[in-house]
Order: structure tokens, then sequence, then C-alpha cells
């Protein structure tokens, strides 16, 4: 695929996800902007693996940048990926500690 069409595919996707993000929050919400968590539960873990994918979305994008072809290749993938790793692996370690 080339870059600027996976970049064009990356911010629909953004584009996307944050709107029905956003229509969801404010149909899910009380009178004080509250969310019950513990009833919205799996939606929200839903919408986390969604904004995740959107976090490997720009990592590749990223990577894809330093490379100097107009393809996005599989050494770009795998270093995308390799950067959320290290994202998700950071992030969980900042909530454990």
């Amino acid at each position: 695929m080339k870059k600027k069409t996976f970049t064009i595919v990356t911010y629909i996707y953004y584009f996307v996800l944050i709107i029905s993000f956003s229509i969801y929050a404010f149909r899910v919400t009380d009178e004080n902007w509250e969310v019950d968590f513990q009833e919205q539960k799996m939606n929200l873990l839903y919408f986390a693996i969604l904004f995740f994918i959107a976090v490997i979305l720009t990592s590749i994008d990223g990577a894809g940048v330093r490379d100097k072809g107009t393809t996005i290749s599989i050494k770009t993938i795998i270093g995308g990926l390799g950067i959320a790793a290290i994202f998700l692996t950071w992030k969980i370690l900042i909530s454990i500690f």
C-alpha cells in the first residue's frame, strides 16, 4: 500500500472513531456527565481496543516516515508494531507502579 493512501485511511479511521466515541459518550452519560463503569464496562473495553488499533496505525505511519520508499513494507509494519508494543508495555508498567 502506498504511504499516502495509508495515511488517508489512518486519518479516516481516527475521524470515525472519535466521532463514534463522542456520540457514545454523550448518550451514556447522566445529567452530571458521569458514566456508570460497571454497566458500560464491555463497551468501554471495545473502545479501548479500537483506540489501541489507532495507536498501532499511528506507529506504523510514523515508522513509514523514516523509510525512503513510497510503499509500506513488512519492515515498516514490524517496526510500527514494535513501537506500539513498547508503548503498551510502558502504559501497563505505569499503571502497576
